[in-house]
């Protein structure tokens, strides 16, 4: 089996280091200045274990790549590119295993109108690109996955796939019905976009991530979508929430404020929270605080400007959750004076 990463980045770059360091043949796919830097100086991948600098294949585009029978694409560009990414694999190749390795729910969806076997995954994995040629792991392991056949199953491949990830030291659990931890996860990553925006995090910004999930959780409901939590997750799957052997030092950035961070000009929030804005109006509702949150990350992305545009206090304004945040401190208040 030979792994093809179509998209090189934090996370691409992090699966397939990993890989590589296990010995499994990789071919990455990724930016003209990525690539660039990796073909002039290798794979510099930061692991709490030290940094490994790796001779790997690198190319910008799939026709640069001699297909084999026994390649597998892992997908792991964002969302806004994974149907420009499938259009180009397309022209090459009309029949090739796809995983997708991408948040989100609507990724599968695009990648079986292309081709015939598709896989989902969902992934936790800590990782940052910033730099060119360089991606860096915060844990080891690495990070924990659950992957099955799409829209359901399981079969030979992807448990030959999941033993190679395995391998490399990642966690793997392999279910029949993986798109409900990938909605649980969607719910989960949905407040990522509050961290761009404000370049904040923790109890800093919980009464918007609270009313943002709550908005969520109502909406998925009515429109009668299954998903399991990571708390539930974790109940299910202890291994893949236990404790890191070692973790890098530094704060942990979501790839939204890596996209903001890096002035690339878009977003996944639109394949986060833009998927409870569509299924909202699907159902005749409205989700006013994930459309605004949305509303205003396009536009700090259209215009290349970094994460912390608006402090906390600005977006609760913004978003009307003022008398929240005053009913809040007033409750807080009693609390202390009652203890």
């Amino acid at each position: 089996m030979r792994i093809i990463i179509y998209g090189a980045g934090a996370i691409g770059g992090a699966l397939g280091g990993h890989l590589a360091l296990a010995g499994q043949e990789v071919i990455l796919i990724g930016r003209p200045a990525h690539v660039k830097a990796i073909q002039e100086h290798g794979l510099r991948l930061i692991t709490p274990g030290g940094t490994h600098i790796l001779q790997l294949p690198a190319v910008t585009v799939p026709d640069q790549i001699d297909f084999r029978p026994d390649d597998v694409v892992f997908l792991c560009m964002k969302g806004q590119n994974t149907e420009e990414a499938l259009r180009s694999l397309r022209e090459v190749i009309d029949n090739i295993p796809i995983f997708c390795f991408q948040n989100g729910v609507r990724n599968e969806e695009v990648a079986a109108r292309y081709f015939p076997r598709v896989y989902a995954v969902m992934m936790r994995l800590g990782s940052v690109y910033l730099n060119e040629g360089e991606v860096s792991v915060r844990r080891d392991p690495p990070g924990s996955l659950v992957m099955g056949s799409y829209p359901a199953g399981t079969d030979e491949l992807v448990e030959a796939v999941a033993a190679k990830l395995r391998a490399a030291g990642l966690l793997v659990k392999v279910a029949a019905d993986t798109m409900p931890y990938k909605w649980g996860k969607l719910v989960f990553n949905m407040v990522n976009i509050v961290g761009a925006i404000t370049d904040e995090g923790g109890s800093n910004i919980e009464l918007i991530t609270t009313a943002l999930r709550q908005e969520a959780q109502g909406i998925l409901a009515e429109a009668g979508i299954r998903w399991v939590s990571q708390e539930t997750l974790s109940l299910e799957w202890p291994e893949g929430a236990s404790k890191p052997r070692s973790v890098l030092p530094g704060k942990v950035r979501s790839s939204t404020w890596q996209s903001l961070a890096r002035r690339q000009g878009g977003t996944e929030s639109d394949f986060i929270n833009g998927e409870i804005v569509r299924l909202a109006k699907k159902i005749g509702r409205q989700a006013p605080i994930n459309a605004m949150l949305l509303h205003i990350l396009q536009e700090m992305a259209a215009n290349r400007e970094p994460p912390g545009k608006y402090t906390p206090a600005q977006l609760r304004l913004l978003l009307g959750l003022e008398h929240t945040s005053r009913q809040h401190k007033s409750n807080d208040g009693k609390s202390k004076a009652d203890s």
